[in-house]
């Protein structure tokens, strides 16, 4: 399946990047799993092109496709994508190195005010 899905993104113009993800990735996948796909291409995908791409793995691998774009993408899902996923394309050295310093500075800058905006967004809820 790796290899399959490696050809298939190796013939995608402008390709920099993709991580296989979740269950696939961890040898977890049960018949009604998903494939979690992460790519980073030279320019952040529009909907159409990442719902194309996501129907052309599907019909060669018989699996729904959760295609990520990581040019748009922060938080816990990066995190989880880059600290749990398996590279299956690089095509542009360092674009993984790249997203890991993206990664930390938000983990690093962001998230302090992120953790102070749920918690003043729990208080409101909890006592009106």
């Amino acid at each position: 399946m790796e290899r399959l899905i490696k050809e298939i993104l190796k013939q995608q113009p402008g390709l920099e990047l993709a991580i296989l993800y979740g269950s696939a990735a961890t040898g977890k996948m049960r018949l009604d799993s998903d494939i979690d796909i992460a790519v980073q291409f030279s320019q952040p995908l529009n909907a159409h092109q990442k719902m194309v791409l996501a129907s052309q793995l599907e019909k060669q691998l018989n699996r729904t496709i959760d295609l990520t774009d990581l040019s748009n993408l922060n938080g816990t899902i990066l995190k989880q994508v880059l600290t749990k996923g398996v590279v299956i394309v690089e095509n542009v050295k360092g674009t993984k190195e790249k997203l890991i310093r993206r990664m930390i500075y938000n983990q690093a800058d962001m998230m302090p005010y992120v953790i102070r905006t749920l918690k003043e967004r729990q208080k409101r809820f909890l006592h009106g």
